[in-house]
Formats: structure tokens, C-alpha cells, sequence
């Protein structure tokens, strides 16, 4: 992922648009534009933070169940790398996938995850640092509001961690889809070079 975008298996036929995923910071203003074919919800998700799991926790008045499908070092030198993947519930709904591949530099984080199995938000609110936030692409399995949707972005806390990550969300997560499956839209970052291979993802 990183330097590139790899589609999701199924999504070569899909409309590509290059999108400035560009965040405005001011002393007033604090602002990432999305593609308008998302609703303001599905806006608020794919901007979130490292705080993915508190919002939706609030949004169901729920508290977060997740469930580690694999969570596997693929590399211990020079840094140690994690291959991840965990289903996200609330309410006992399944509401999304994250796939993820970690870069570790830091011990203790390190120790946190192999031993005690934490999740990205539990590692973020544990170092108290505010990971660098990079939006890669975003994507729609559909053709309308209340499709199943995904994103590609990084989070970055120089020297600790470097996390790579895609989540796709549920059909229905806000509204009901009532459109067409066979098609779908992927916007990219017009700073990611495209490469032409797909990823069974």
C-alpha cells in the first residue's frame, strides 16, 4: 500500500477518479474535503482519526467487540512487521473489516501487540501521541448512498509505529442501499502512483 494503491480484487472495472485528499489546517479551521457521493456519515467515518472505534461506539451507544482473525509477525529485523486482520462488532453487528500492516520501531508498542493483542486505537490512546493521518483512496462497492464503502489511509507516529491500513465498511451501515452491486467508483490520491494489479483483498 504504501507509495501506491492496490484495488480490492473485483474492482478493475470500477470508475476511477484522482481526488486531492487534502486536509486544511488554520488557526480557525480544520477541514478534509471527500468526494460528495458520500453521506455525511459515511464523511465523518472516512475522516476519522485514529478514533474510528470511539465514534461508532457512540453511534450505537455500544461498547467495541473485536474479533482478531490474524495478527502475524512477517518480519523481526531491522523492525518488526505485523500482518492484521480483525472484524469490528457493536451490538453484536458486524459493522467492519481492517486489514493492516504494521511497521514497529518501539518496543513497548511492540510488546503490546504481540503479548497483549491490542488494537490501533487502544495503541494511539497508549502512547498519547496523535498519529499523522494520510488519506490514500476511498472506494464504493456500488452505485448509491448505503453501498458498502472502503478506505485506504496510513497513520504515522515517526520512530514508533507506521500503520497501513484498509477498512471496509458493511452494506446498510446508515441507510438502506437500494442500488446497483456491478458497479463501483474508487477515488485516488493524485500523489499515489496506480498500480495495475489487484489484491484479493
Amino acid at each position: 500500500m504504501p507509495g501506491s494503491i492496490r484495488m480490492p480484487k473485483g474492482t478493475e472495472h470500477f470508475k476511477r477518479i484522482p481526488f486531492q485528499f487534502t486536509e486544511e489546517i488554520t488557526s480557525k479551521n480544520v477541514f478534509l474535503r471527500l468526494p460528495d457521493a458520500f453521506s455525511p456519515m459515511e464523511r465523518m467515518i472516512l475522516q476519522s482519526n485514529g478514533n474510528l472505534q470511539r465514534l461508532l461506539s457512540a453511534y450505537y451507544n455500544e461498547p467495541s467487540q473485536a474479533e482478531i482473525i490474524k495478527n502475524d509477525m512477517v518480519m523481526s529485523s531491522p523492525f518488526a512487521q505485523y500482518d492484521r486482520e480483525m472484524h469490528m462488532f457493536f451490538a453484536n453487528q458486524y459493522v467492519y473489516k481492517a486489514e493492516s500492516f504494521l511497521v514497529v520501531k518501539d518496543k513497548t508498542v511492540q510488546d503490546l501487540i504481540e503479548k497483549h493483542k491490542y488494537g490501533l486505537g487502544q495503541l494511539f490512546s497508549h502512547t498519547h501521541s496523535l498519529p499523522e493521518f494520510t488519506i490514500h483512496s476511498v472506494g464504493r462497492y456500488g452505485d448509491s448512498k448505503g453501498a458498502s464503502f472502503w478506505r485506504d489511509y496510513s497513520l504515522i507516529i515517526p520512530n514508533v509505529i507506521e500503520c497501513f491500513i484498509r477498512e471496509t465498511f458493511k452494506e446498510n451501515l446508515f441507510e438502506e442501499f437500494k442500488g446497483n452491486r456491478t458497479n463501483g467508483t474508487v477515488w485516488f490520491s493524485k500523489d499515489v502512483t496506480e498500480e495495475v494489479d489487484y489484491v484479493d483483498k
